[in-house]
């Protein structure tokens, strides 16, 4: 029969948020949306924490950044979770604790990727 390389191995075990009675895998990032989601991520880490802190522009900014992520990361399977549904549906704690997940995941996921290729 020949060799089988088993590519399923290198999926994790699914990881689910439930949101507004919706299922979300967190536990990978969809290579679709990967550049993307990476962008918005490092454009996270990019502000001035001691700004944000203070709250106003440099907050809102951040704020903004997590609901785009929020979106991006969703729009795949379910695209009516949008930039203005999360801000008409969610709250600021559901917002931070979400996008905190999605980077934790692409992180891991990159990671992930690393060691196989060393593999």
């Amino acid at each position: 029969m020949g060799e089988i390389l088993d590519l399923d191995v290198l999926r994790p075990e699914a990881k689910i948020v439930k949101l507004a009675g919706k299922k979300i895998d967190v536990s990978y990032i969809p290579c679709g949306i990967t550049f993307d989601l990476n962008d918005l991520i490092v454009a996270s880490a990019g502000l001035d924490m001691a700004e944000v802190e203070k709250g106003g522009a440099e907050a809102k900014k951040g704020f903004d950044i997590a609901l785009q992520m929020c979106a991006l990361f969703c729009s795949l399977k379910y695209p009516d979770l949008t930039v203005e549904w999360f801000r008409e549906n969610t709250s600021p704690a559901q917002i931070v604790a979400l996008s905190n997940v999605i980077k934790e995941t692409l992180t891991s996921s990159l990671e992930g990727v690393e060691g196989y290729q060393k593999n």
